[in-house]
């Protein structure tokens, strides 16, 4: 380990060198080819989608106007490939999953935002809590074949990029606000400016309302500084500083079925609290070589403080500390609820329904609840060099890069002894507390290299970083203070595509690439047992082949293949004091088929009027188990045991088999445009053994097949720079069931609202 910590503290020096080495052969560059395509780091697609080695994606400011989302779920549910989970109505618990792998918390897809990563620690928790309000966004990357290995670590699905709008260089300002129902109100706000040399763009926004359920108010502040600077002819500096927080009365407990049949939108945790302040800093230093070379270099930083507070149903977890907490918990309850509490200290009284007039106010102090305060750090450089060259007489398209990446996390976990209690409540116990850090090194070569109507796209990635998780606190397994355990991964992530465009407006394309997924230090690093402690990252094989046209104006159609062979699935094992583990066990295999297209029959014809037909389908035709998890079983000092699941053949939880995305719409000229859409998501299982019948916790069962549509209409007043919109997201109000991770969750009932946007 001091080995491998030497070598990341002597990585800046490597960092310099291969930055010196890049200077020299862009220099040492004789030739002259063309302008080198819009690759950088803030953006991850180039404007020509033709050489593109793997199907990709772009939501593009037109769009974003023209369906006026309510929030990114709508944004994204248009993208084939995409299962997109919206489990509170704003879409703040972004829940993404890539052609059937797992959506909960968009675990399984890289998120950047002007390709910064912004999950909460991307090797050491990739979940998202956070992304990109829509009210910054210029346009949506997506990319899911080969050419994503450029970008990481979270590579087994996708990449998904979230676009702001750039710097101007002229005086522009927009507003934009909105009411609609359910207590909704937006306010955004922009203003820049600029000159030859440079320019800086100010945007903050808020947004409030009621959640799905009952008594679950959110707040969202957002706040963006950007500038930019030509340093000289060659030089420029980009700076970014962005500021964000959520408040919301709403947890991640979902309802047992019970409540749930009762009332889908009932709440019986109206104390649950999440909070979330996040202050991030982007620098981009870009120094052109040449018209054909070029060397830029990202350094950031993020700070994320998330605390939840979760109001318990059922039983209060027991304290091993002798039961002085217990104790000192249960005359709190005496006093609150009287002699007539006695008989309650296992917690909150069985089969209570607290949505029920009065039963909430009889009862609710008698629960407990669980505090979960964590903050989350990271920081690195990644210096990019991009380049044309006529290597072998063929012209060539280079991208190479290294990137140094260092995460620390503290997490804790208290247990209140009632509802509202906080961390210096009385009666509150710190249950336990882990210190983790991550240091990672990265290191990429991209080249395209085309010849004739063919295009070839090697690629190879090495990553490799160091986990280190200290336990300082766990009253359930008292250990020795400070416990310190480690492991350390190295993958070397190849790939390789290529595209024929022999054809007018056609690209066919093929590719292949090697995934990764890094465990998770707080589940799969358990400190104490160093049986216990090695978890290799989940590997996957990612294959697809297809095709993307505009065979003739107006029209445009994609179609992919693709195949994911999936290996080293970390699944739940054995129970040691601190909670749950987990192992590496079982295979999964997923295969289907993505198609998108749109028709202008206004373009078609020539005509300034517009009708369109816009419509993305997935059929997810295998998302299977490939073999028995096997799972160890083990509790401290008992045998070891091993445990078949036998879940053979069985579907991914998660994984719907048909996923619709359509609309039909009109745009009269610049003037105004209407829009009707819908989606369909077809049945889904949620556990590993396809169990259909709904668990009484609300946990297991199948979710059925729902349909859902929606509506925008924008009438444009030119000469005064207004907008007015008006947009309805479930139109017919639909009630139905999206997911059952800790419990039942509805999707979001019908929302209306209208506004206007004005640019000046």
């Amino acid at each position: 380990m001091r080995r491998s910590k030497a070598a990341l503290r002597r990585a800046p020096t490597v960092v310099a060198l291969a930055c010196m080495a890049c200077t020299a052969m862009a220099q040492q560059q004789a030739t002259p080819v063309t302008s080198l395509p819009s690759v950088t780091v803030t953006g991850t697609l180039p404007n020509q989608l033709e050489a593109v080695p793997g199907s990709s994606a772009v939501v593009t400011t037109q769009q974003l106007e023209a369906e006026i989302p309510y929030s990114i779920r709508e944004a994204l549910q248009g993208v084939p490939g995409l299962h997109v989970v919206g489990e509170d109505a704003f879409g703040l618990n972004l829940n993404i999953g890539i052609r059937g792998l797992d959506p909960r918390r968009t675990s399984r897809t890289l998120l950047l935002e002007d390709g910064m990563p912004i999950h909460l620690a991307p090797y050491s928790d990739p979940t998202a809590h956070y992304h990109t309000p829509l009210e910054r966004l210029q346009r949506i990357e997506v990319i899911k074949g080969s050419g994503q290995i450029v970008h990481g670590p979270q590579t087994v699905g996708g990449v998904i990029n979230f676009v702001t709008r750039p710097v101007p260089r002229s005086f522009m300002g927009k507003v934009d606000f909105s009411v609609g129902t359910h207590d909704f109100s937006r306010a955004s706000a922009s203003v820049g400016s600029g000159g030859d040399r440079g320019g800086w763009l100010v945007e903050a926004a808020q947004r409030q309302g009621d959640g799905s359920r009952d008594h679950s108010r959110h707040r969202i502040r957002d706040v963006s500084l950007k500038g930019e600077l030509d340093l000289t002819d060659r030089q420029s500096l980009r700076v970014k500083l962005g500021y964000y927080e959520e408040e919301s009365s709403f947890g991640e407990a979902g309802l047992d079925q019970a409540r749930f049949d009762d009332n889908p939108f009932g709440n019986a945790f109206r104390n649950d609290v999440f909070e979330l302040e996040r202050t991030a800093v982007q620098v981009v230093h870009t120094l052109n070589f040449s018209d054909t070379s070029r060397l830029a270099t990202q350094v950031y930083y993020q700070k994320t403080d998330r605390a939840s507070y979760r109001q318990l149903d059922a039983i209060v977890e027991a304290d091993v500390d002798g039961g002085e907490a217990e104790k000192e918990r249960e005359e709190l309850r005496a006093d609150e609820v009287g002699s007539d509490g006695a008989g309650t200290v296992a917690g909150c009284p069985a089969g209570i329904d607290y949505s029920v007039p009065g039963g909430f106010e009889q009862f609710a102090s008698l629960c407990g609840n669980q505090m979960r305060p964590r903050q989350y750090e990271f920081y690195g450089i990644e210096p990019r060099l991009e380049m044309e060259h006529n290597a072998f007489g063929l012209r060539s398209e280079l991208v190479t890069g290294v990137r140094l990446h260092r995460e620390r996390i503290n997490r804790k976990r208290y247990n209140g002894a009632s509802p509202t209690a906080r961390e210096n409540s009385p009666g509150t116990g710190l249950r336990d507390e882990f210190d983790i850090e991550t240091d990672a090194v990265a290191a990429y070569v991209q080249n395209t290299v085309y010849a004739g109507n063919w295009s070839f796209t090697p690629g190879v990635r090495y990553e490799r970083y160091e986990q280190d998780n200290r336990i300082t606190q766990d009253e359930f397994a008292p250990v020795v203070p400070s416990v310190n355990t480690s492991q350390t991964n190295s993958e070397v992530l190849p790939g390789f595509g290529v595209t024929w465009f022999g054809l007018p407006n056609t690209t066919l394309f093929a590719g292949i690439h090697r995934g990764i997924a890094p465990p998770r230090p707080d589940a799969n690093l358990p400190p104490g047992d160093e049986d216990l402690q090695k978890v290799d990252p989940e590997l996957s094989t990612n294959i697809e082949i297809g095709v993307r046209s505009a065979p003739m104006r107006g029209v445009q159609v994609e179609a992919t293949l693709f195949e994911i062979d999936f290996k080293n699935q970390i699944v739940p094992g054995y129970s040691v004091g601190q909670g749950q583990t987990f192992a590496n066990a079982g295979r999964s295999t997923n295969r289907g088929l993505e198609l998108a297209s749109r028709i202008d029959f206004g373009r078609l014809q020539g005509r300034a009027n517009n009708v369109y037909l816009a419509a993305s389908y997935t059929n997810l035709f295998t998302a299977k188990f490939d073999s028995e998890l096997q799972t160890p079983d083990f509790a401290p000092g008992d045998d070891e045991t091993t445990v078949f699941t036998d879940a053979r053949g069985n579907r991914l939880p998660y994984a719907p088999r048909h996923l619709l995305s359509a609309s039909i719409g009109y745009e009269h000229g610049s003037r105004w445009d209407a829009r009707l859409g819908l989606t369909h998501v077809s049945e889904q299982y949620t556990d590993a053994l396809n169990t259909r019948a709904p668990a009484a916790d609300g946990q297991s069962g199948v979710i059925p097949s729902f349909t859902t549509f929606n509506a925008s209409v924008n009438y444009r007043l030119e000469e005064q720079g207004v907008t007015l919109y008006l947009s309805a997201a479930n139109l017919f109000d639909k009630t139905y069931l999206v997911s059952r991770v800790n419990g039942a969750f509805a999707g979001a009932p019908r929302q209306i609202f209208a506004g206007a946007r004005i640019r000046f």
